[in-house]
């Protein structure tokens, strides 16, 4: 039985709207513009550290490669690579930082974590963190960030 769906959600204000919508109603964000939102711009503003005009959206856009974010999350997803590739550095360092420390020990053969054995919550956490994001990223509805230029700056406003 195939489901058909009637409503999509606003990358910007998460408002439930209809599948056929041009825009929000609550926010006013044009839909049609998400075509020219482009990833690699948001990763500039995210190293700059303006987030006020970056979406998250689970939409994959043209300057990302959906076999490489795949890949990238099978293969290197428990190092944070996928989170790198997209621009959501603090998630990749929290990976890679969890990966470190199961990785110190397993090279130390843990001999504090033998005493102390809530120290393997951290490397369980980052487990679980890959998990669900290789779950999102084959259901596709792992969030990418997103820019779209505004009207000061010649392009389009959001």
């Amino acid at each position: 039985m195939k489901v058909n769906k009637l409503f999509k959600r606003c990358p910007r204000c998460d408002n439930k709207c209809l599948q056929n919508a041009t825009k929000c109603e609550e926010c006013g964000l044009i839909f049609s513009r998400l075509e020219f939102a482009t990833n690699k711009a948001a990763k500039n503003m995210i190293k700059k550290g303006d987030r006020d005009y970056i979406l998250y959206t689970n939409e994959i856009p043209k300057d990302l490669s959906y076999t490489k974010l795949l890949l990238y999350t099978l293969f290197l997803g428990l190092f944070g690579a996928h989170y790198y590739y997209t621009g959501k550095y603090i998630k990749g360092i929290l990976m890679t930082a969890m990966m470190a420390y199961a990785i110190v020990c397993l090279i130390f053969n843990a001999y504090l974590v033998d005493y102390f054995s809530f120290l393997y919550v951290p490397i369980g956490l980052g487990v679980l963190a890959w998990i669900v994001s290789v779950v999102y990223v084959i259901s596709k509805k792992f969030k990418v960030p997103v820019y779209i230029e505004r009207a000061e700056t010649g392009g389009f406003k959001v």
